[in-house]
């Protein structure tokens, strides 16, 4: 282990080289590698990527209930007042409560084994294979100088996948999803940046040029 680095950082850092390696040899014209043939069982003319573990949530809104306290009283007319009062303030919390519980939010949260294929994502949640197909996304967002990114799909919720290996996804699905310009998509320009600054400083210490960038400060 690096000095000075904790096993995340180092991670972080393994994670963010991976990515700035990958989209210089894309950039330069190369193109994916296929993993070998693994047990997950795929579509004939589907060839897998990458398989790694990585942070996933869904952004969506549900219904939450809540239960109206009524109380009966009696007394003088102040004491009612009082009471009266009382439940109202708990009435309106508990539908406040309700109401932050059935907001649109990140939800789902958990760390899934992903596996990117030409086709698809596979996220195993909760020992149930998802799969969130190519074909529908309608917009890449995110930000991989956090090693995230986020999937809007035509149909279904948003999907946020994160972590040291999350940059390396960004940049493969990217290429897949759009083609050779899904590598100049505003998400990726952390990592172009950092390629370009790193081909720059070799060449300048006479060095083979190459993506060996660090992750941003």
């Amino acid at each position: 282990m690096q000095h000075g680095m904790d096993g995340r950082q180092v991670a972080l850092r393994a994670g963010w080289d991976s990515a700035c390696q990958l989209y210089g040899y894309l950039h330069g014209g190369g193109d994916l590698t296929a993993l070998p043939p693994g047990a997950v069982r795929l579509n004939p003319d589907e060839v897998a990527y990458g398989d790694a573990l990585l942070g996933y949530a869904r952004f969506y809104g549900t219904t939450a209930t809540y239960r109206q306290s009524s109380t009966f009283l009696f007394g003088s007319a102040t004491f009612v007042a009082a009471g009266l009062a009382a439940n109202a303030i708990a009435n309106s919390s508990a539908r406040q409560r309700a109401q932050a519980q059935a907001a649109h939010q990140w939800r789902d949260q958990a760390t899934v084994r992903t596996i990117l294929t030409n086709q698809r994502l596979l996220c195993d949640y909760r020992g149930q294979w998802l799969s969130f197909w190519h074909q529908g996304v309608v917009e890449f967002q995110g930000d991989v100088a956090q090693w995230l990114f986020v999937l809007r799909y035509e149909v279904g919720d948003p999907v946020m996948l994160h972590g040291p290996a999350a940059p390396w996804f960004a940049v493969s699905i990217a290429r897949l999803v759009y083609g050779p310009a899904g590598l100049h998509l505003p998400a990726l320009a952390p990592l172009a940046h950092a390629v370009l600054e790193a081909t720059r400083h070799q060449r300048m210490l006479g060095g083979p040029p190459g993506p060996q960038a660090l992750p941003p400060a």
